[in-house]
């Protein structure tokens, strides 16, 4: 048997070029567009040429195998378009059934005034869109608009109509059709200051950066460019893992730098996943007295696997720490201590604490101690912080450490904000109007947290989600979309709770190697590449700078 041959880019391309009726004038040039971190190609990419002086020339995009090709025919040197669809079509959408959106191509054999309209089964307007528009090859994105199920799109011009159908996944959008854009082989007539003027190629696609480079608008030209997707360019911080909980349970034999096929977390899932940085949680079953060297023990346990694995991942105190070990290619480690009652009622061992790390404090576990109670206490809502509570406050602010109030009361809370000078976060919840559970918060609380200048970070633990038993990335947008929408995308963050549960996780989120996949669910969802960014970690960036430094 033969083995494949390769064949460089370069060749298809000039096979498209060699293969393509060209005049003698016209210049064809075309590139390749890639996956930066797994080398496959993007289909699908949108490409805008654009002349130096960033005026837009036309709009391609790229084949399934990231390739594209653009041909301009000249006349002197005014570029023209190339030779019109002697047909009048409307293709079949692409992808079909989707969610959320789709591409609908279509051409025009001359120009004239083109409609574009789609109804439902029951025969009611979807959406129409008109547009004067030159003989060419087109292509329009619908997004989901009305209720799921078969729509029906339709062209009109010149007096003549074409219809099909697509099937819509999920509706209760307000899409429908969006910018009529030009598909390779067409273009406006162009001014060229030279027959060898140079374009700018802008690649970009729903999930990736978009990359800009340079070519010489001559026969042959050709752009090679790696995308880098929106996850991989931000950064990651989930503020609740309990990954320690797993080592103890395993009797200390729970290794993090290996890729192990139990569990939730461990160094190569955490790199798959694009994690930067994670707050570790340190817990201590109230059961297992006494509580204070018990904590000492286990962060001890946690602070040794990080320095057998010292290439990969390190402790940060400081978000100047957190971008130094980012720089070096390593996770920044965030030390959480779960739970008040670690400190056995003594300042000085939480003083220790933070002298051993700790810079995020939840102030409660489901546990009361005598000095702050939980949101499971039954006094939740009538008792709060005593006078040595308030201490415990005052001195976390002085020392810089992160209050937490997942977990904690709803009276303790109010008590909390009355005394910090801090923002503060909670660090592993929901939203309680979306799931009514002691353990998510109200809307009241939500705003306090957000006039604190602090953070929610979204569980990811599905009966905090929801009461139906089965939780997807679609409930746990559900949660962050109710927030954003009550106090803002500024205050929105992750905090996953991996290996702190033994039910079934989310489905599509079950364990740290798929955060991809929730940055892709938001895209898709509608929130911008700086909104997700935000959610996946500048905004509790900006409450540790605060804080912490």
């Amino acid at each position: 048997m033969c083995a494949p041959i390769r064949i460089p880019t370069y060749a298809i391309l000039a096979c498209v070029c060699m293969c393509t009726p060209v005049l003698a004038q016209d210049i064809v040039i075309g590139g390749t567009v890639l996956d930066r971190r797994m080398g496959g190609p993007i289909a699908g990419a949108t490409i805008r040429l654009a002349a130096l002086d960033g005026q837009l020339i036309d709009t391609t995009f790229t084949d399934a195998s990231g390739m594209w090709w653009y041909r301009f025919a000249q006349t002197g040197t005014t570029a023209q378009a190339t030779t019109a669809p002697a047909l009048f079509t409307l293709e079949q959408n692409y992808p079909n059934p989707f969610n959320p959106s789709t591409h609908i191509p279509f051409s025009i054999g001359r120009r004239g005034l083109v409609r574009l309209t789609a109804h439902n089964v029951l025969g009611q307007l979807v959406d129409a869109r008109e547009q004067e528009l030159g003989a060419g090859d087109y292509r329009v994105e619908w997004t989901a608009s009305g209720s799921a199920g078969v729509l029906f799109y339709s062209i009109e011009t010149a007096g003549r109509r074409l219809t099909r159908k697509m099937v819509q996944l999920d509706g209760h959008g307000q899409g429908g059709f969006g910018t009529i854009r030009g598909v390779a082989g067409t273009i406006r007539a162009f001014r060229w200051s030279s027959p060898a003027d140079s374009v700018h190629v802008i690649a970009s696609s729903l999930l990736y950066e978009p990359d800009t480079v340079q070519i010489a608008r001559v026969n042959g030209s050709r752009a090679e460019q790696r995308l880098t997707t929106v996850h991989d360019a931000a950064f990651l911080i989930d503020l609740h893992d309990d990954v320690l909980e797993q080592i103890a349970g395993s009797g200390f034999t729970y290794q993090i730098g290996v890729r192990n096929s139990t569990h939730q977390t461990d160094i190569p899932r955490l790199r798959d996943g694009g994690a930067d940085a994670m707050c570790f949680s340190v817990w201590i079953d109230p059961s297992l007295t006494p509580y204070y060297p018990t904590t000492v023990r286990y962060l001890d346990s946690l602070l040794s696997q990080f320095r057998v694995n010292a290439a990969d991942i390190s402790v940060a105190t400081t978000a100047d720490s957190i971008a130094m070990l980012q720089r070096q290619g390593r996770i920044a480690a965030v030390l959480l201590v779960e739970g008040g009652h670690c400190i056995e009622d003594d300042l000085e061992k939480l003083k220790d604490l933070y002298r051993r790390g700790m810079r995020v404090m939840t102030i409660t576990w489901n546990n009361s101690t005598s000095w702050a109670v939980s949101a499971a206490d039954s006094r939740s809502a009538t008792v709060g912080l005593s006078e040595f509570g308030r201490q415990v406050i005052r001195t976390l602010d002085s020392l810089g450490v992160v209050i937490d109030v997942s977990h904690v009361g709803k009276k303790t809370i109010e008590d909390i904000l009355s005394v910090t000078t801090h923002p503060i976060i909670a660090s592993h919840s929901g939203a309680a109007a979306i799931r009514n559970h002691y353990r998510n918060l109200t809307d009241e609380q939500l705003q306090a947290i957000a006039a604190t200048g602090g953070v929610v970070g979204i569980d990811f633990y599905p009966p905090f989600l929801t009461s139906n038993g089965t939780a997807t990335i679609a409930t746990v947008i559900q949660h962050i979309d109710y927030i954003r929408t009550l106090i803002g995308i500024d205050y929105l963050a992750i905090g996953s709770d991996f290996d702190g549960f033994s039910s079934s996780p989310v489905v599509g989120l079950e364990n740290v190697s798929r955060y991809p996949a929730l940055t892709e669910a938001l895209l898709r969802h509608g929130y911008s590449r700086e909104d997700v960014r935000k959610i996946l970690g500048e905004n509790f960036l900006r409450v540790f700078r605060s804080v912490a430094n």
